[in-house]
């Protein structure tokens, strides 16, 4: 049985398969990507070349454009920096000797595993001007010049949507930080202490540099999906209030499926592929490959 296991052919021949398919499903669409972008096509007429001219109209007369790209990369920033906190935070506490942890962890991963139309739809109705829990609060707080309608404001949606974000997917970067913190063998954390270490030195300097693989996972993870976000936008505010919450992915989708420019829609989207590349390669860059020795 080694000897099968050992020959490259027999290798080969039970990865070709899933090789195959990963091929057809992400290879093959994305070179067609590439191809379209070179096209103008509205589908119902045959696709007519026009070599790099989308890319000339996008960077040069497309207006909506420099927004989405912004807009993607504000909400990037802000979810970056809002998850990794409060994911480093409730891993931190959570997995110190406190009561019913357990039980926090469920409460704090549970919107991680939810539809994000459902998240949309409800925060859709927590933003609300009339009957949402946001202005009720601020008016029960005497707070009432505070009030707006957070998602029709093109100063607070793209606050708005990118805190909704947040709020889901904290938990999964948290549930990665504990399984990380609860790898590091205690006797580490013991050893410090007996020497007199307290709380934010063990965190300081045993914790976090011991947490490097993972807050380098967690900041790809994080940087991928808010850079191709489109659900909750798409519910929550459509792109609007003029344009102030477009972004890339909802470009895309306005371009292709609702004007039928899909060779215009395909080079927003290959837009979008090279700013995920580059800030995956950037982030590889930032947290270089160690080998982590406890």
């Amino acid at each position: 049985m080694e000897s099968v296991w050992r020959n490259k052919k027999t290798i080969m021949l039970f990865v070709m398969p899933a090789l195959l398919l990963y091929g057809v499903i992400i290879f093959v669409p994305v070179l067609l990507v590439f191809y379209y972008s070179l096209f103008s096509w509205d589908i119902l007429n045959p696709p007519r070349f026009i070599g790099l001219r989308n890319y000339i109209r996008m960077f040069s007369f497309d207006y909506v454009f420099p927004i989405g790209l912004k807009n993607t990369v504000s909400i990037w920033l802000i979810c970056l920096v809002i998850q990794q906190s409060l994911g480093l935070l409730l891993s931190v506490i959570l997995t110190s000797k406190i009561r019913a942890r357990n039980f926090f962890k469920n409460v704090f991963f549970m919107p991680s595993v939810i539809s994000s139309v459902a998240i949309g739809l409800m925060w859709s109705f927590v933003y609300h001007p009339t009957i949402g829990i946001v202005n009720t609060v601020l008016r029960l707080l005497g707070l009432e010049h505070l009030t707006r309608a957070w998602l029709l404001d093109s100063k607070t949606a793209l606050w708005a949507i990118a805190l909704t974000i947040c709020w889901q997917y904290t938990g999964s970067t948290m549930v990665l930080f504990i399984a990380s913190i609860q790898n590091i063998p205690r006797s580490i954390f013991e050893a410090a202490r007996i020497d007199g270490a307290s709380f934010f030195p063990l965190l300081w300097h045993i914790t976090l540099p011991l947490l490097k693989p993972i807050l380098k996972v967690n900041t790809i993870l994080i940087s991928v999906g808010s850079l191709k976000l489109f659900d909750l936008v798409h519910v929550m505010t459509g792109g609007g209030p003029a344009h102030s919450t477009q972004v890339l992915a909802s470009y895309t989708y306005a371009r292709s499926f609702q004007q039928f420019e899909y060779g215009y829609g395909a080079s927003l989207s290959v837009i979008l592929l090279v700013l995920c590349l580059l800030v995956t390669l950037v982030i590889q860059k930032i947290f270089p490959k160690e080998d982590i020795e406890y």
